[in-house]
């Protein structure tokens, strides 16, 4: 029962450091009971926040143990190491004790995190990206108070903070598929099997089937352009179905449009995802086409403005990427692109191609009455795409850095690049060279659209009472 209660005293006095409430050192107990109790307090509040977060039915990870040991030892390494710098006797144990007493809060944070990025609000897209920021800010404050009460200095604590910060890097980078104790049964059935064993499942022929009334009944909820009003009518395309990011982007860039850019039944997204297989057409070449079609019809084409995104992997031979195994679907060319929008008559064109080599679609694409933006080069590629990955580099430059907050697209797609060249020269990667064609017509066109917008929100921020 003392050992109990001096785990209660350490936990409390977590929570004092948490709350930034007086704490000093010798308010903890330590010795190797404590800090193995606290180790296992920690362990089966990571797996309980685990399993709530796969409720209802989740399957037990037995990996995750292993991982979680590695993660451990390289924290532990690190302590070590900072208590050399600190040379005071008892040095690990104490920081290990009182790290071990934040734990609770991290754990629990990282859940709140998780979980709203798992079921993100449609009003503030946002909400769980800025929360994981605020919480990682938080939890290295945190970290210093707690260590700068056991350094006593403030260089020792700078650098012991930096290797206990280290020291997480290792199995997030080697370990990432096996660190959560807990996920769906479908997705550990995809780690235990075959990961194609629900497109092997697929009815092919009934997928293909049922687009044309899938696609039909999106087309039929659009609503006609407004009169004496630039319209912006949106049409996103993800075309690669085995990787989540280009399906996440392509939502995230619909709801952004839909929110602050006025598209709302204005807007089109054709996905190759598993998850959107009911409710949402497949990015095909002939459902681009047919969507393009009927976006033609219902705009003003003197003056409405089509943005139109695709997303995908990208070849050396300038094609577009359009795979949903095991459907024989074509890849997307410029030439066929171009000859898309010219029969859909859509004049006013905002194209945008994030892909390797997707400097290649710009000549084919360029014109006075056209704004085409790639991410890469002709000759280079570009960065962010695969498994483990929310934004390519160029739709998180362009959609959540930049137009978030102004409705410019020229400007907003110059400083993108310029932003994105400075990361990738931090991270030592070849450059990517994002592209950008204006034709000179569509340049003052964006900008009355811009006007417009602006003045849209200046009304709506009126009406809630707040300055324009």
């Amino acid at each position: 029962m003392n050992a109990l209660f001096n785990l209660s005293t350490n936990l409390q006095n977590g929570l004092h450091l948490t709350f930034f409430r007086p704490c000093s050192l010798e308010r903890f107990i330590y010795n190797r009971d404590q800090f193995l109790l606290l180790l296992l307090f920690d362990l089966l509040l990571e797996i309980g926040s685990g399993y709530l977060l796969n409720w209802p039915k989740p399957e037990f990870q037995l990996y995750a143990l292993p991982v979680y040991t590695f993660d451990l030892a390289c924290l532990l390494i690190a302590i070590y190491l900072a208590a050399k710098i600190i040379r005071r006797e008892n040095a690990v144990l104490q920081s290990a004790t009182v790290i071990c007493s934040l734990a609770p809060v991290f754990i629990l944070l990282q859940t709140v995190s998780r979980y709203i990025n798992q079921y993100e609000f449609a009003e503030w897209p946002d909400i769980g990206l800025w929360l994981g920021y605020l919480t990682g800010v938080y939890a290295v404050i945190l970290l210093g108070r707690a260590l700068f009460m056991v350094c006593g200095r403030l260089p020792a604590t700078v650098i012991s903070v930096a290797l206990v910060l280290l020291s997480a890097g290792p199995g997030e980078w080697w370990f990432a598929d096996y660190r959560d104790f807990w996920y769906p049964p479908e997705e550990q059935e995809a780690q235990d099997g075959d990961p194609y064993a629900k497109y092997k499942a697929l009815d092919a022929e009934a997928l293909l089937y049922r687009q044309p009334v899938l696609l039909d009944d999106t087309l039929n909820r659009l609503r006609p352009e407004r009169k004496k009003h630039v319209d912006l009518f949106y049409v996103g395309f993800a075309g690669f179905a085995t990787e989540d990011v280009f399906a996440i982007e392509a939502d995230y860039i619909k709801r952004l449009f839909d929110g602050r850019f006025g598209t709302s039944g204005h807007s089109v997204n054709l996905v190759n995802h598993l998850d959107t297989l009911d409710d949402t057409p497949l990015a095909t070449a002939t459902n681009l086409e047919v969507a393009l079609k009927g976006i033609g019809r219902i705009m003003n084409r003197d003056e409405d403005v089509l943005f139109l995104y695709l997303t995908s992997h990208g070849g050396s031979d300038h094609t577009l990427a359009v795979e949903f195994w095991p459907l024989p679907l074509h890849d997307l060319t410029p030439e066929r692109l171009k000859a898309m929008l010219d029969q859909a008559g859509i004049k006013w064109r905002v194209i945008v191609v994030s892909a390797c080599y997707s400097g290649g679609f710009v000549d084919a694409l360029k014109g006075p009455n056209t704004l085409v933006a790639t991410a890469a080069a002709a000759d280079r590629t570009s960065f962010g795409c695969g498994s483990e990955s929310d934004f390519t580099y160029f739709g998180e430059a362009v959609f959540k850095e930049q137009l978030q907050n102004r409705f410019s697209l020229i400007s907003a797609f110059k400083d993108a690049a310029v932003s994105i060249a400075k990361r990738e020269q931090r991270e030592q990667l070849e450059a990517s060279k994002p592209q950008l064609s204006v034709g000179p017509s569509i340049a003052p066109h964006l900008a009355v659209l811009e006007k417009s917008l602006t003045q849209l929100q200046c009304g709506a921020e009126r009406g809630k009472a707040k300055a324009c």
